[in-house]
C-alpha cells in the first residue's frame, strides 16, 4: 500500500514544526507562532497556508517525493496529498531542538508521527521519522527555508 510515503509527502513540506514541545525549546514567541500556524493548517488540509509559511524560495525534501523548490510547488505538493491519501490525516510533532544560528536563522529538528484510515476505511500503519528545518526570521516571522524529513529504513526481512 503506497498510503505512507504520499501521506509523509503531504506533510512534510514540513513537516516541520509542531506544539508539544515548543514552548520548552524556544525563548522566541515568533517561533511558536510559526509552530502553531503549521499545525493548524495542517489539520485543516489547507495547502496554500501551509505554503505561505515557507520562503518564496524554501526547498523539501522527502524521501518519496526528492526535492521541490519553491513556495508554489511546496503549496501544489501539499493540495495533491489532501486530496488523495492525506485527506484527513493527522500530525504529532515532537521538537527535539532548536539551535540559533543568528539573530535571524535557526536549524530546528525533532521527530513525527502521521497517522491516516486507508482506502479500506481502516487506520494506515503509522508513518513515524525524523525531520530538519532551516528557518529565518523576515518581517519578525519565522519562514520555513529547508525543510527535510526522514523515514528509517524498514528492518531487513529474516
Amino acid at each position: 500500500m503506497k498510503i505512507a510515503p504520499m501521506i509523509l509527502a503531504g506533510s512534510m513540506a514540513c513537516l516541520g514544526l509542531g506544539l508539544e514541545g515548543a514552548s520548552a525549546q524556544t525563548k522566541d514567541p515568533a517561533l511558536d507562532k510559526l509552530a502553531s500556524d503549521w499545525t493548524a493548517a495542517f489539520a485543516r488540509g489547507d495547502a496554500r497556508a501551509l505554503a505561505g509559511l515557507y520562503t518564496e524560495n524554501a526547498i523539501r525534501v522527502t524521501p518519496e517525493g526528492g526535492k521541490v523548490i519553491g513556495r508554489a510547488a511546496i503549496e501544489k505538493a501539499f493540495a495533491a496529498g489532501f486530496e488523495g491519501p492525506a485527506r484527513g490525516a493527522k500530525i504529532a510533532i515532537s521538537i527535539g531542538s532548536v539551535q540559533q544560528v543568528s539573530a535571524d536563522i535557526a536549524v530546528n529538528e525533532g521527530t513525527y508521527e502521521v497517522t491516516a484510515v486507508g482506502p479500506d476505511g481502516k487506520p494506515a500503519p503509522p508513518v513515524r521519522g525524523s525531520y530538519l528545518n532551516t528557518i529565518v526570521k523576515k518581517g519578525g516571522a519565522w519562514l520555513i527555508a529547508g525543510n527535510a524529513s526522514i523515514v528509517p529504513s524498514p528492518a531487513p526481512a529474516k
